[in-house]
């Protein structure tokens, strides 16, 4: 049956940004972000295309390790910040995940927790984020603690930067320095801190392990990267016209006629609504493309179905494609106009949408 709406994702883009960020940082191991089911891409897709470049995954909850887990049998795992009680920290060791390690309280846990094996920790220092993470006492507390337990196979330092994207550096390079400070003080321990926007405006914050998420998946939070650098999008969002009107002046379009025809005009309704993850709080004016060609949101988005100005192209037609985001329309320029940023809109993509991977 024929698709209206689907999503295309490219290996190849996937595969080149990832290359970008070894190129940005040589000497550091690749610890990719695949949470969300790989930022809605598909985990065991994006592990499967980058298993060969990275050198670990890194997830947020438990049932997304145990599927990556069984995909990807000798991968290196971490298991992001979450409830660590016995059950689960017995599930770690037994699927040879390692865990973070963000409060006192965990730490003391694994230390007395039997293990069939043991597990690597990554203990977070709350560095301004101020969402997760130990204080510096805590921190050092718990280093020591799983430090002299058998339960523990190896310890690694992280923290997360709350502005990597800022211009200006300052605020950064202060959240860094806590980090270093304290763990040059309790010996030479591999140290994790950067994330997408770090990776590639902060170079100086690199160190053993980096973290890319978003920019694995064609969005620079930083917008700074261009030329042979510049980050291809992976996903691309495509709905096909199943309706083309004419609308007089003065008419509305969609549920309580929101948008109104400032003069005649030409209206398709294209297959994509809420219910696919397109968001249904896109105002009058998001851009789409249409046979390549930019077009804009009329209307209100409803679960099955948009509709879009289309008087400036009057070859419009049933059946014609219509790019809801990805090449030549990026998702975060789409998402400045919904209120809202690239990873949200790639997380929504619902179920129903067709994926053609490529």
């Amino acid at each position: 049956m024929h698709s209206t709406t689907w999503i295309e994702l490219s290996s190849e883009a996937l595969r080149h940004n990832a290359s970008i960020v070894r190129q940005l940082a040589p000497k550091a191991a690749i610890l990719a972000m695949v949470k969300a089911n790989g930022y809605g891409h598909g985990a065991s897709w994006v592990a499967e295309h980058l298993k060969n470049t990275v050198n670990g995954f890194a997830v947020a909850r438990p049932c997304e390790a145990r599927l990556l887990r069984a995909a990807n049998p000798r991968a290196r795992i971490l298991l992001l910040g979450t409830l660590l009680d016995s059950d689960i920290l017995l599930e770690c060791a037994t699927l040879n995940l390692d865990v973070v390690v963000h409060d006192l309280a965990t730490a003391k846990r694994l230390a007395h927790t039997p293990l069939p094996r043991p597990i690597a920790a990554w203990l977070k220092l709350n560095i301004g984020m101020n969402r997760l993470g130990m204080s510096a006492t805590e921190f050092n507390e718990a280093h020591k603690l799983l430090g002299a337990t058998a339960h523990v196979s190896t310890v690694q330092h992280m923290s997360h930067f709350s502005d990597a994207e800022d211009i200006d550096p300052s605020l950064s390079q202060q959240q860094s320095q806590k980090l270093l400070t304290l763990s040059n003080s309790l010996g030479e321990y591999p140290i994790s801190m950067a994330n997408s926007a770090a990776i590639i405006a902060h170079p100086d914050t690199h160190h053993d392990w980096v973290r890319p998420g978003i920019m694995l998946y064609g969005d620079d939070p930083t917008q700074r990267l261009s030329g042979a650098q510049a980050l291809k999008p992976v996903m691309n969002f495509k709905a096909r016209v199943i309706a083309v009107r004419d609308v007089a002046e003065a008419e509305g379009v969609g549920y309580n006629r929101r948008w109104r025809a400032k003069t005649a005009a030409r209206i398709a309704t294209v297959a994509a609504g809420y219910a696919d993850g397109y968001p249904r709080n896109a105002p009058d004016g998001t851009p789409v493309l249409v046979n390549g060609q930019r077009a804009s949101v009329a209307g209100r988005v409803s679960m099955d179905l948009m509709t879009i100005d289309v008087s400036h192209l009057p070859t419009t037609a049933i059946g014609d494609e219509v790019s809801l985001w990805g090449e030549g329309l990026p998702a975060a320029e789409v998402g400045k106009h919904c209120g809202t940023i690239s990873y949200e809109l790639f997380t929504r993509i619902t179920e129903r949408v067709d994926r053609f991977y490529r």
